[in-house]
């Protein structure tokens, strides 16, 4: 058996100054692969990239456009999976690898539009365009090897709806296809049967859980622990909460 421990966090495209204080939680976390989302262009984004690279580790950095992924492995072999289709829409937004040779590890960062508030229609409709986009990749994928997709979807998990006017039908068709088209397990709802948890909060205090960590089938009797640490949100770092997930793989 080999344990794998593996948290996401939304970055929120960071300045070089907040990249500083992101850098010292993540130092101090315990998980094996750190996948980080919402990773720009800028002085911050580079930084931890370069930080995590200086440090030893093994960086996987989807980044060409705008927005990327970023995983960091600190234990292991971690290879990018050449064979994971990746969306032919803004393909940027997902990293894939494959852990040890042992597990497929893909990263996302999805196309985001405003829950409490009305988006542009340019805005929704590129999500929209975006959630068809990855279906189809997922479509094509062998999701048949065990596979941790694990970042933040931008997908409002259920039970916010009341409070989360502005969320797009497909955003909620996705989630329900995700697991009803392509056999994927949310992994914090079955462990914590839905209770209401948010990983992001706008200024206005309401919020959802727009991270996740879904396993295949193969996987759900391996999923040990997960949990959200609302630290860096709380402490101002970002504006999400990070999410672990810990396996026991054979």
């Amino acid at each position: 058996m080999r344990r794998l421990s593996v948290l996401t966090l939304n970055l929120a495209r960071p300045t070089a100054d907040r990249a500083r204080p992101l850098l010292e939680y993540l130092w101090h976390r315990p998980e094996d692969l750190l996948v980080l989302t919402e990773v720009g262009r800028g002085a911050g984004s580079n930084l931890v990239a370069a930080v995590c690279k200086q440090a030893g580790y093994t960086v996987i950095d989807s980044r060409a456009g705008d927005y990327g992924v970023l995983l960091i492995s600190r234990t292991g072999t971690l290879d990018t999976d050449l064979n994971f289709p990746r969306p032919d829409l803004m393909p940027d937004r997902v990293a894939a690898a494959r852990w040890d040779n042992m597990i497929r590890i893909v990263g996302v960062y999805g196309a985001a539009s405003d829950p409490v508030r009305y988006s542009s229609q340019k805005q929704r409709q590129r999500k929209r365009d975006w959630l068809e986009s990855f279906d189809c990749s997922l479509g094509a994928a062998d999701l048949h090897l065990p596979a941790l997709l694990i970042g933040d979807l931008n997908l409002v998990a259920p039970g916010y709806r009341d409070r989360l006017p502005y969320v797009l039908a497909e955003e909620t068709a996705f989630y329900r296809s995700l697991q009803i088209e392509h056999h994927l397990t949310d992994a914090y709802a079955a462990a914590h049967n839905d209770d209401g948890a948010v990983t992001w909060v706008d200024h206005s205090g309401v919020g959802c859980r727009y991270d996740h960590a879904f396993v295949t089938s193969d996987l759900v009797a391996a999923v040990t622990d997960c949990h959200i640490d609302h630290t860096p949100r709380e402490e101002g770092r970002t504006d999400h909460s990070a999410l672990s997930i810990t396996l026991e793989l054979e």
